[in-house]
């Protein structure tokens, strides 16, 4: 059983992971630390944690992880393969890893780690529930941007899961975000991706709103997805988002061709005027950015978090990048 599963794709739906040099590393899971120690080594089937000692295989992985038996152990691996006692059918809700490489997905270009492109039809193994996808619903996203953007319910990981597709529309990843309340304490990433990546060349939102960018000669950009799906639902289409807290050089080549102005509109606690990339741009597009020099927000927050009002009085105030 456990040579038919992945173990980097397994485990990057709980760890962030990054490629370097043929092995695949992340903060531990089992302890907090701030450097990685956490190694996966693909060609084995391998972990190890070298933080807490602990090391081995998928199943190893599973029992520490939940803290579970062997048998409780087993018992989640074989819902993960799909395993029903001696035989083996598909499931018919896989996580996101499993589904896409069902489908055999066709390598791209490489970057500081493999990129893939999966077919559109990946998403349809998951899930529409309605209780689950209320989740966001309450944090002021429409159903409408929640089809609009493909957020879809993965019962295995219990994480809201959505495409994310660079400017050609396909999906290069998916991105996942969980609804356990309890993620910090058992040490799970509120959002991950399944599968690991380097200086991601996307701009999350950017394909869905295209159409909307080109018209206004404008795109907003938020460091979350969520944002552009709040935006969204305010009636707000010419956004997009960075998925981090800084503009990365194959971004910037994006939004350099796109040839529009780029307002940034990052959490109030990043200072744009530190980022190099965005200095850089500024030789190609006209590019402006929110400050919020009446103090709107609170320090940790999106633009979108105190409702669409500020958010307004944030655009009016921004500020020409000079």
């Amino acid at each position: 059983m456990i040579e038919m599963i992945d173990i980097v794709e397994f485990i990057s739906q709980f760890v962030e992971l990054e490629e370097k040099n043929g092995e695949y590393w992340g903060l531990s899971p089992f302890k907090d630390e701030n450097t990685p120690s956490f190694s996966i080594r693909k060609e084995t089937n391998s972990f190890d944690d070298f933080s807490s000692g602990i090391g081995g295989n998928v199943f190893t992985f599973v029992k520490y992880y939940n803290h579970c038996s062997a048998r409780e152990a087993v018992e989640i691996l074989k819902k993960y393969i799909g395993c029903d006692g001696e035989t083996v059918a598909p499931r018919k809700k896989l996580a996101a890893t499993v589904v896409c490489k069902k489908f055999k997905p066709a390598k791209q270009h490489k970057k500081a780690s493999s990129i893939t492109i999966y077919p559109d039809n990946c998403m349809e193994k998951y899930e529409k529930k309605d209780e689950k996808l209320a989740a966001w619903e309450a944090e002021g996203i429409s159903r409408a941007s929640l089809d609009k953007f493909q957020v879809y319910y993965d019962s295995f990981s219990n994480r809201l899961v959505y495409p994310i597709r660079n400017i050609n529309g396909q999906i290069v990843n998916i991105g996942g975000r969980t609804l356990d309340p309890d993620f910090k304490a058992k040490k799970l990433r509120k959002y991950t991706y399944f599968s690991g990546w380097g200086e991601m060349d996307v701009i999350y939102g950017l394909f869905e709103n295209m159409q909307s960018i080109l018209e206004k000669r404008e795109v907003i950009l938020f460091e979350g997805c969520k944002s552009v799906l709040v935006a969204d639902s305010w009636g707000i289409h010419n956004t997009g988002a960075l998925l981090t807290s800084h503009l990365n050089p194959n971004q910037m080549k994006i939004l350099a061709r796109l040839g529009v102005r780029v307002v940034f509109a990052l959490d109030k606690d990043v200072r744009v005027r530190d980022d190099h990339n965005i200095a850089k741009l500024k030789r190609y597009v006209s590019v402006e950015y929110f400050w919020d020099r009446t103090d709107l927000l609170d320090e940790k927050d999106a633009p979108v978090d105190k409702g669409l009002e500020v958010f307004k009085k944030l655009y009016e105030q921004r500020l020409r990048y000079r």
